[in-house]
């Protein structure tokens, strides 16, 4: 397993905005066709939708025929979240789902899983109205709560 913030290597790629520096991100030594229901499960046992699961690798193979590392994208949407989201202006829906990504690395032996904060991206990028920081604050804090929740379960029930 790897740390959570992002455990990217930030002399490869750093990164200004919060919303990237304070990814969830770990490691999992485990079958990648294993790690995507695992991954979807600790999200829903959180009380986390399951919008989607999407294979990226599959779906740019069919269409353009290019060979890619496997990779999934699994989206949620936890209804609390959306309900404060919406609460604060309907036009964040736009922002929703937050977004898991799952994907293998050549020469790794191990799957990665990768969140970025839709609530914190939304803070970051000013995509709310600007008369009600404190309503995204908190919509940041109870996804981070919940999110946090899930990681746990993640990195101590790892398959």
């Amino acid at each position: 397993m790897s740390d959570a913030p992002n455990a990217g290597d930030a002399a490869e790629s750093p990164s200004p905005a919060p919303t990237a520096e304070e990814a969830l991100h770990t490691t999992l030594d485990a079958d990648f066709e294993d790690v995507i229901p695992f991954v979807q499960l600790e999200h829903e046992l959180a009380d986390f939708e399951t919008v989607q699961v999407t294979r990226l690798d599959q779906m740019i193979e069919g269409m353009l025929g290019d060979d890619v590392e496997r990779t999934a994208l699994l989206v949620v949407c936890h209804p609390e979240i959306a309900r404060d989201a919406i609460g604060i202006d309907q036009q964040l829906a736009g922002m929703l789902p937050c977004t898991t990504a799952i994907y293998e690395r050549e020469g790794e032996d191990c799957v990665h899983v990768h969140h970025l904060s839709t609530t914190k991206a939304i803070r970051d990028l000013g995509c709310a109205p600007g008369d009600c920081e404190d309503d995204v604050e908190e919509l940041v804090e109870l996804t981070g709560e919940r999110m946090r929740e899930v990681w746990a379960n993640i990195e101590q029930y790892e398959p």
